[in-house]
C-alpha cells in the first residue's frame, strides 16, 4: 500500500496523512514532490517509531498525539521547512492567549441541545446539502469540500459526517475521519451557519460522533483546529480533550495559511 498524500498551492505544503511505504523512502519522495513544487513546508503524521528515520533526513518533531496509534504508541506530526520565513508567527502571542483561554474554560460545562435542533448522521443523499452548506461557510479550506464527488468520496473511504438540522434544514455538520487499523479518528470539518452560532452545535456534534466511534471500538480522537479562534479551541477543551501543541503556518482556511492547535483525548483504554 503506497503512502496517502496530499499537497498543493493553496496551503503551499505537501502532507503525509498516512505512511503506506518504509519511513525513509517516505520522507524523500516529500521532499522531493516540495522541492519539484516550489512548496515551503513538508508535513508527516507518523508514528513514533517511524520518528528517527523522519529525523535523519532533517525533519523536526511539531506536535506528539498520545496514545494514536493503538498498539504502536504515540502520533508524532513532523514538519521540514524549505522556506526559513515559513515558521514565522507574527500572531504568536494571540495563539498563546486563545490556547490559556481555552485551557481556562476547560472545566466548564458544554451547553445542553437548544430546543428545536436535531444531531443525525448524515448520507449519501445528503450531500448536496453537505456541499452548500461547506459552501456558505468556507471561502478557502485544505480539501476540496465544495465538490460533492470529493466529499462523497471520503464517505466511501470510511469518513462519517453528522449534522444538526433546525426545522429540516442543515444549520451546522461535522465530520469523523476514522482509521480503523489504527483506532484512531480525526473530528474535523466543523461548519455551522453564523446565524446558528453560539448555540453550542459544535459540542452537540462532538458529543454525538464520540458517542459513535466508542461503538466503534476507536480509542483515540484527535483534531487539528485554528489556533486563532477561540470559539473551536475552547469547544474541545470543554470536551475533556488535551492541548498537544501547534503547527507552525501549516494550513489554508478562512483568509490564508494559518497555525493550527492540535488536541487530542483518549476515547477508550487499550
Amino acid at each position: 500500500m503506497g503512502n496517502t498524500i496530499q499537497h498543493g498551492r493553496s496551503s503551499n505544503r505537501v502532507y503525509l496523512l498516512k505512511l503506506g511505504s518504509s519511513p525513509d523512502v517516505a520522507a524523500r519522495s516529500l521532499s522531493d514532490i516540495a522541492l519539484a513544487e516550489g512548496y515551503s513546508k513538508v508535513i508527516a503524521k507518523v508514528p513514533e517509531v517511524m520518528l528517527d528515520a523522519f529525523k535523519a533526513q532533517s525533519f523536526e518533531e511539531e506536535v506528539r498525539v498520545p496514545n494514536m496509534y493503538a498498539h504502536r504508541g504515540d502520533g508524532v506530526f513532523v514538519a521540514k521547512y524549505l522556506m526559513p520565513e515559513r515558521r514565522d508567527e507574527p500572531l504568536g502571542s494571540t495563539f498563546e492567549s486563545v490556547r490559556i483561554l481555552a485551557q481556562k474554560k476547560a472545566n466548564e460545562s458544554c451547553k445542553e441541545l437548544p430546543a428545536g435542533y436535531a444531531i443525525t448522521p448524515l448520507q449519501k443523499k445528503d450531500v448536496p446539502e453537505i456541499v452548500d452548506l461547506f459552501q456558505q461557510v468556507f471561502k478557502k479550506y485544505p480539501f476540496p469540500v465544495h465538490d460533492a464527488t470529493f466529499v462523497e468520496q471520503t464517505m466511501n473511504e470510511g469518513t462519517h459526517y453528522w449534522g444538526a438540522r433546525f426545522e429540516g434544514q442543515l444549520v451546522a455538520l461535522a465530520s469523523a475521519e476514522v482509521d480503523s487499523g489504527v483506532k484512531n479518528v480525526e473530528m474535523t470539518d466543523f461548519a455551522t451557519l453564523p446565524e446558528h452560532r453560539s448555540t453550542g452545535l459544535a459540542s452537540a456534534l462532538l458529543a454525538e460522533m464520540e458517542s459513535a466511534m466508542r461503538t466503534m471500538g476507536i480509542m483515540t480522537a484527535y483534531t487539528i483546529a485554528r489556533a486563532i479562534s477561540p470559539g473551536m479551541n475552547i469547544t474541545f477543551a470543554r470536551a475533556g480533550y488535551t492541548y498537544c501543541g501547534r503547527l507552525p503556518n501549516n494550513t489554508c482556511i478562512a483568509n490564508g495559511i494559518e497555525s493550527m492547535n492540535v488536541w487530542s483525548k483518549k476515547l477508550m483504554a487499550l
